[in-house]
């Protein structure tokens, strides 16, 4: 049972796997596991010393050029305090993270704590392989994390994992290639009109510079964290995806029909007109935003992280603005959370719990996470313990964006559904389906997956 429980949370979180961080793996295959050991934990000796405890650790950020040395410098000095704690990290790049783990828990290995992603949730939950970080994160520094983030991970009325930090959409935007079209970013548009005021005269500004490939780049490729952005543009636009319930919202009333609608057709605009391309996935505007050859896109936050990895001085020309407040007839450019978090095993020792407890906090005070914040992945904070943190200035316009975030029910099938949408504005812009053939079509395969 046990074996037929982990190959269905495979098959689920599989596809999960495959969306790729589109960064640059320091080491794609390096593992620092101990072969057939489960985490140990006693209690404390005789004179009060604490006894060794280990905790197994599965990070994939480990593997990415641009957060390893922060991580192995963050775990070191962390086992330097606590010298009775030893974080044993397993780390593979995030395609190969979800396969590994699992399998480890199929051999018997202990799984105590996964640096995750949000939309992993359901299915280790369903399958029973986290717990709630409640039962095991102090009282006093769980409160302190901010609810309207914190709410993003509620599934089945239970909260599972804690962010480490989270982002809203933002639009990056390359400041000198702006400024040297005659734009300047102090006016940068608040409606979608004015954005699109924005594209046009940015494209007439480099339609006979052959190194410009992008002008208002969305990626479109068919998979999970494309499908994440598409939601976020639809949110948008005013629309809403899932329902409280975990059912598909109804897409054919308003002013969830109105809302695909014109996102639809910003897709069209932007793709017929030449602005942005067809099929790319987030790590390569990434990398060509960071080469100089995009003026904008759309990213989560901590998307500089590969765009520092392409220009070590990137931060000079790269800025951040939020979605414009007025998207369409409805839109108020909301956008949704999104966070990378900390998952808890679901068979720790008491012992194991207190050490958890104390590297989670460790890894979510200001001290440890000003650099990371200001430099590297870039975001904003999502617990009190934070809040005395610089922002970078990359984000500060972008800042605003965050008042503007709003919550989505969380379900097992919620990467195949968002998948889905990748194919439907694919089939309406280019492969010459209907609106309407391409809106139903896409409510068929929702409800599919939705209903499995």
């Amino acid at each position: 049972m046990k074996k037929r429980i982990i190959a269905a949370v495979m098959a689920t979180l599989v596809g999960l796997s495959m969306v790729g961080c589109g960064s640059t793996s320091s080491d794609n295959s390096s593992q620092n596991k101990t072969d057939n050991t489960d985490s140990t934990a006693q209690a404390e000796t005789s004179d009060g010393e604490k006894n060794p405890v280990t905790i197994r650790f599965y990070n994939y950020a480990l593997s990415e050029t641009a957060k390893a040395d922060w991580w192995e410098n963050t775990i070191a000095n962390f086992e330097k305090e606590n010298d009775w704690i030893d974080i044993e990290t397993v780390t593979v790049d995030y395609n190969s993270i979800v396969s590994t783990f699992t399998n480890d828990i199929a051999s018997g290995l202990s799984v105590d704590m996964i640096y995750g992603e949000v939309s992993w949730i359901p299915a280790l939950a369903e399958a029973g392989f986290i717990q709630q970080p409640s039962q095991v994160l102090s009282k006093d520094f769980y409160d302190g994390y901010y609810d309207y983030v914190l709410d993003q991970f509620m599934y089945n009325g239970e909260v599972y994992g804690v962010p480490h930090y989270y982002t809203n959409s933002v639009i990056y935007v390359n400041k000198d290639l702006v400024e040297a079209a005659g734009l300047s970013l102090e006016e940068f548009p608040d409606t979608l009109d004015g954005l699109k005021e924005w594209i046009e005269t940015l494209s007439d500004y480099y339609k006979s510079d052959d190194s410009i490939s992008t002008i208002f780049g969305l990626t479109t490729a068919e998979v999970p964290a494309t499908g994440s952005n598409i939601n976020a543009i639809y949110t948008a636009f005013g629309g809403t995806l899932i329902n409280e319930d975990g059912t598909l919202a109804d897409l054919t009333e308003e002013p969830n029909k109105t809302a695909m609608n014109e996102t639809l057709d910003f897709y069209k605009y932007l793709i017929s007109n030449g602005y942005t391309q067809e099929n790319l996935k987030l790590k390569d505007y990434r990398a060509a935003f960071g080469a100089g050859n995009v003026c904008m896109y759309v990213d989560s936050s901590w998307g500089y992280a590969q765009i520092g990895e392409v220009d070590t001085n990137a931060a000079n020309f790269t800025r951040a603005e939020a979605l414009p407040t007025t998207m369409g007839t409805n839109g108020k450019g909301n956008s949704l959370v999104e966070s990378h978090c900390f998952l808890l095993g679901s068979s720790l020792t008491d012992e194991q719990k207190e050490a958890i407890d104390l590297f989670v906090q460790y890894c979510t005070s200001t001290d440890t996470m000003q650099e990371y914040l200001n430099n590297i992945g870039l975001a904003f904070p999502a617990h009190k313990n934070m809040e005395d943190c610089q922002i970078s200035p990359i984000l500060a316009d972008a800042q605003e964006g965050v008042s503007h975030v709003v919550k989505q029910p969380m379900i097992a099938s919620l990467s195949s559904v968002q998948v889905e949408l990748a194919t439907m504005v694919l089939n309406y812009v280019s492969n010459g389906m209907s609106e309407e053939d391409a809106i139903n079509n896409y409510i068929s395969q929702a409800e599919y997956y939705i209903n499995q």
